[in-house]
């Protein structure tokens, strides 16, 4: 039985994140597969503070075997943030990255130990995200192979110094979408295999907006945006997009999930706070069309929901990979400015047949290549490269 480490900075079912969530579909996909897992975490919970909330030690989730272990400061983001906004102006030479990437997060010693001692009874890593403290010092403290799940965007962390050895080392690297997978390549040339991976969604075909929207008394047209709710989402530019898109149609903006930034007090912008997943999938379900903003994203799950359900996403055009969403499958439209938003929405709005025609490709984009099945398969022919199984 081939036995598999996954190396992640947060795992559990109520931690919130897309390169948690992947982590844990992935751990629990791999251990029904036959292989033998054991993740490797910290006790943190919330990623603003690596607040230790869960207890250190081993514990079971869905048969996965969890070995925990307490970040040893948690991290004050306001601090770091300051911190943050003087170190990447700086010249190269006078910067201390391992400082940065210590006041980063999680900051984690024992884990980085942990690796060293157990990686005799693991024949195989997975690490996911390049950004953390237990990827970057995580991947230098192993001699096993290591697969790279880099969940990467064009951001000031990945042109750091540090970054050549976390994306040289692995000896593959699997990507969520070709932008990625392109970017990735530009920068750091790796010697270790590419494969494009993508990830799975699991596809509802029962869902029913009609009482959601009723339960929150959703009675007019709305745009809907689902995420983080916090600065560098673009949500500031979709906020006044709003202010002039009321001025000539009468269209809610449904914002759900976790608030870290203001809101402003609007007539028509109505926050839901965070909702349950099958809420979730019902406000795509009724929208007219959902919002993807943000211009760093290295997938945007959202974004494959909304497709899920049939509705359009209007996407930032400045994000590479949303950007490949959109064109890819024609479910969507995509916007650099106000008058290209604006444009956008018109279309959906007063074009119901073409908002039908894109959520049909939606649908058939995630179908085709966000399948579980085959995103699966993907990841066994990784592994089976990497550790020369012959089949």
């Amino acid at each position: 039985m081939i036995s598999i480490g996954i190396v992640v900075q947060r795992y559990g079912s109520d931690v919130i994140g897309g390169a948690e969530t992947l982590a844990r579909n992935v751990a629990e996909r791999l251990l029904r597969q036959g292989f033998r897992v054991t993740v490797f975490t910290t006790c943190a919970k919330d990623y603003l503070t690596w607040r230790n909330e869960y207890p250190a030690g081993e514990s079971i989730l869905k048969g996965v075997r969890i070995k925990r272990f307490p970040v040893t400061r948690e991290r004050d983001i306001k601090k770091f943030n300051s911190f943050s906004e003087e170190f990447f102006p700086a010249a190269a030479a006078g910067r201390d990255e391992t400082k940065w990437f210590a006041e980063q997060g999680p900051f984690c010693p024992d884990l980085i130990q942990e690796l060293a001692v157990a990686q005799k009874d693991v024949d195989l890593f997975f690490f996911f995200t390049y950004l953390y403290y237990p990827t970057v010092e995580g991947i230098k403290a192993v001699s096993k192979p290591v697969i790279l799940f880099p969940t990467a965007h064009d951001e000031p962390p990945i042109h750091l110094g540090a970054m050549g050895e976390v994306f040289r080392r692995p000896q593959a690297l699997f990507f969520l979408t070709r932008a990625e997978m392109d970017l990735v390549s530009r920068l750091f040339a790796p010697p270790g295999r590419l494969r494009l991976v993508r990830t799975g969604l699991d596809m509802h075909t029962d869902v029913d907006d009609k009482p959601f929207r009723r339960r929150y008394l959703l009675i007019a047209p709305y745009l809907l945006y689902a995420g983080r709710i916090e600065k560098g989402k673009g949500l500031e530019e979709v906020y006044k997009y709003y202010t002039a898109l009321k001025n000539e149609a009468y269209v809610d903006l449904v914002l759900i999930g976790n608030k870290l930034m203001d809101i402003p007090a609007n007539q028509g912008l109505k926050y839901l706070g965070y909702v349950s997943e099958s809420d979730k999938l019902a406000a795509f379900k009724g929208a007219l069309c959902s919002l993807q903003p943000s211009p760093l994203e290295s997938l945007s799950i959202t974004t494959l929901e909304s497709f899920s359900v049939q509705t359009p996403v209007l996407v930032n055009r400045r994000c590479p990979a949303l950007l490949e969403h959109v064109t890819a499958s024609s479910g969507g439209l995509a916007y650099d400015n106000e008058e290209e938003f604006l444009a956008g929405f018109r279309q959906l709005y007063r074009r119901p047949g073409l908002r039908k025609r894109m959520g049909a490709k939606g649908l058939e984009y995630v179908r085709r290549y966000y399948s579980w099945e085959s995103v699966l398969k993907e990841i066994q022919a990784g592994i089976s490269e990497i550790l020369e199984i012959k089949k």
